[in-house]
């Protein structure tokens, strides 16, 4: 990316490149299961489950809407990237994530 002075003139400020690809193991995350429902888990690359999303069986029985459910979260994982990706699947599912 470049920066503009009021001459007109640009600075490179940053560039983007891909990382090295030391391995041909995936870096991507996964989610398993069915999120409309608040059922399913995010595992990172090596199939480790980071996240649990679920909804309370006495919180079911009470209310039809699934919009009341929990999360789980391993230690040591990043709390905002599952937020991140919780509200990412709210919004693809038509749903909204409010707190």
């Amino acid at each position: 990316g470049y920066a503009f002075d009021y001459e007109g003139s640009k600075k490179l400020v940053f560039t983007l490149k891909e990382p090295p690809n030391s391995s041909s193991r995936s870096s991507n995350f996964e989610v398993k299961g069915y999120f409309p429902d608040k059922d399913c888990i995010i595992v990172d690359p090596s199939g480790n489950i980071v996240a649990q999303i679920g909804v309370k069986k006495e919180i079911e029985d009470l209310m039809e809407s699934k919009d009341l459910y929990h999360i789980v979260v391993k230690p040591r994982i990043d709390q905002a990237f599952i937020a991140g990706v919780i509200a990412t699947l709210d919004y693809i599912y038509g749903e909204s994530t409010r707190c």
